[in-house]
């Protein structure tokens, strides 16, 4: 999962940060992307089903922004991929 929503960040923007703090599965707990507007609410759509909130934007001319997407709840979300290994075995 952490390669595809790295994959899919850098298909939108070059520009990207990931935080260090990752969940337990290796995804990052904060992404950093600078994005042309016109990509921003089909990445933002992507995220949110993998359990991102858009929490901060700021303009950068009429055509950039600067976005900052937070994991909603990392405990959780660990739960659930410790879950899913679970049903695997």
């Amino acid at each position: 999962m952490t390669e595809t929503i790295e994959n899919i960040c850098y298909e939108y923007a070059r520009d990207v940060l990931f935080s260090q703090e990752v969940t337990f599965d290796g995804a990052p707990a904060l992404i950093i992307i600078y994005i042309q507007v016109q990509y921003l609410q089909e990445l933002s759509g992507f995220l949110k089903n993998h359990g991102y909130k858009l929490s901060s934007r700021q303009n950068k001319g009429e055509r950039y922004s600067l976005v900052k997407f937070e994991l909603i709840n990392l405990s959780h979300h660990d739960q659930a991929v410790l879950k899913k290994k679970r049903k695997k075995e």
